[in-house]
């Protein structure tokens, strides 16, 4: 089994308003500068997300008012009025905008089985390597299986270690689970700490989940995933084998 896990906290460098190029990612805000300064101004909006097809991205609404996850051009927005119940939509109609955004634009993926590496970021950069993708840069991925635990929370205006005595009805929803099929969204991004992701880690990961009639989705803090899960990073055109 995979075992992720990530203590949410929000150090490192900061990045301006504008969007930062990495190859294939667009990065707009920064997560130093927009959880923990306090900048949650627009950066973009769901139209420019979708202009380009076959979007893929993490990221926050503005002003914090929930989390946003893109997969294949869909826009999953999840929020919570109190940190008790939250609700996820899917492609709203209504304008909308983020102020932290991780993105891309991919139409092949390569599909691989999930190795049983000693953490998932190393499953993650085995596989990108194996596959010419220069790890050095940030990238994004999604993994597709059970779930054997994981732990996620939706963000509800403020966060929770930059301003740790919130209230109440201020708190992130949060959501625990066990045997879950679900859909892990997210990027790698080496050394982008406090830009990118969360201190400590290469990893920003997001959680899509049917279920019944309903989707779930939020920022994954923690994600096991059982034997039989698949991997899926770009296809690069100009990429060569990394040995």
């Amino acid at each position: 089994m995979i075992r992720f896990s990530i203590l949410f906290l929000i150090l490192g460098s900061s990045l301006c308003g504008c969007a930062g190029s990495h190859d294939l990612v667009e990065q707009y805000g920064g997560m130093r500068d927009v959880l923990r300064m306090g900048n949650t101004q627009s950066r973009i909006s769901f139209a420019e997300i979708r202009q380009q097809p076959h979007a893929v991205g993490v990221g926050a609404l503005t002003d914090l008012q929930g989390e946003i996850t893109v997969f294949d051009g869909q826009i999953f927005v999840a929020t919570t009025p109190d940190g008790i119940r939250a609700s996820t939509t899917r492609d709203d109609p209504n304008p909308g905008s983020a102020t932290l955004m991780t993105l891309a634009h991919v139409e092949t993926w390569h599909q691989d089985p999930l190795p049983d590496s000693p953490s998932l970021e190393q499953s993650i950069e085995e596989v990108a390597r194996s596959h010419g993708i220069d790890t050095d840069k940030p990238f994004p991925f999604f993994i597709e299986g059970i779930a054997s635990s994981y732990q996620l929370h939706v963000i509800n205006g403020y966060c929770p270690v930059a301003t740790p005595d919130l209230a109440p009805e201020e708190q992130p929803w949060r959501q625990h689970g066990v045997s879950t099929a679900l859909r892990v969204v997210g990027f790698f991004a080496r050394d982008q700490h406090g830009v990118m992701t969360h201190h400590g880690s290469n990893l920003h990961i997001h959680a899509i989940i049917v279920n019944g009639d309903e989707w779930i989705s939020g920022h994954l803090d923690e994600v096991e995933m059982a034997e039989g899960a698949t991997l899926s990073v770009p296809v690069v055109s100009e990429a060569r084998p990394r040995y």
